[in-house]
């Protein structure tokens, strides 16, 4: 039996670069690309890149670089299960010496069903350079639904829980919510307006860099161009 494949790669241009809600730009602009292969059997694998803060990743290239793989299929009637393994790279960038590297992994699992998909990740490193934080976890919910009355225009809306192992301190929520309208010649123009709750002191300092706020309230708008 033959299957058929698909390679597509994606370019887009962004107002700031959130992360489960917390900004790796400094509030800045960020660009951003891919390359995705899909094959017919339901397994996937890419590659996603981002311009970040040099001052966040320090010693580093001012670059984070994501490899995935993982497996998509309908199960039943529309539902979808999703599993696999995310993985951040940020090339040369490190604290200092002796510390945790940024270098994450995370293995995931999906459930999507209609416009609503729930999906959770655990780390299987240490997360994002916080020292003993093995096991960390992070729960979403997202939702994807077309507006009937207005062609190729779709709401979004996104709730995320970080629960960070051994750092209970560092635990906090991020919503977000917007539009996304796709343009002729496959182009995707989308707004966002991001914030997040239960916020302790501890992890306000630690995503305050030079006075910035890296946690504050904000409207992102990014423009996607697809190649397929």
């Amino acid at each position: 039996m033959l299957f058929r494949s698909q390679l597509s790669a994606n370019l887009t241009a962004t107002s700031d670069y959130r992360f489960r809600g917390i900004s790796q730009t400094q509030n800045g602009a960020a660009v951003q690309g891919g390359v995705d292969y899909a094959h017919e059997s339901g397994f996937y694998i890419g590659n996603w890149n981002s311009t970040v803060s040099k001052q966040l990743y320090p010693n580093g290239m001012g670059i984070e670089a994501d490899l995935y793989a993982g497996y998509k299929k309908d199960i039943y009637n529309g539902l979808t299960i999703d599993v696999g393994s995310y993985n951040y790279f940020y090339p040369n960038s490190q604290v200092a010496a002796g510390n945790p590297s940024f270098t994450t992994n995370e293995a995931y699992v999906g459930l999507g069903y209609g416009p609503v998909t729930a999906k959770y990740s655990y780390s299987l490193s240490t997360y994002f350079g916080i020292s003993n934080s093995t096991g960390s976890g992070y729960a979403q919910v997202d939702l994807l639904q077309p507006v009937g009355f207005i062609d190729n225009l779709n709401v979004v809306a996104h709730y995320g829980n970080t629960s960070v192992a051994k750092n209970s301190s560092l635990n906090y929520n991020d919503i977000n919510a917007g539009l996304v309208y796709t343009l002729p010649k496959s182009y995707d123009l989308g707004v966002k307006y991001y914030t997040n709750s239960a916020m302790t002191t501890a992890f306000q300092n630690s995503n305050t860099v030079n006075g910035q706020k890296l946690y504050k309230n904000a409207v992102v708008a990014s423009l996607t161009k697809t190649f397929e």
